[in-house]
């Protein structure tokens, strides 16, 4: 199954904001969605199909 992460406006302004302070963030965040696409299942299942 394919997957795809996406974000809101609101993120992307914000984490723009924050890089200036994190200079790594922009790493960070892309491990992040490397890692949501090859495993999506993650963390503590809390119902629902939320996790």
């Amino acid at each position: 199954m394919s997957y795809k992460v996406s974000t809101i406006p609101l993120f992307e302004k914000q984490a723009k904001r924050l890089a200036k302070k994190y200079p790594t963030i922009k790493h960070d965040i892309a491990t992040l969605v490397s890692s949501l696409v090859n495993q999506p299942i993650q963390g503590i299942p809390l119902g629902n199909d939320f996790f």
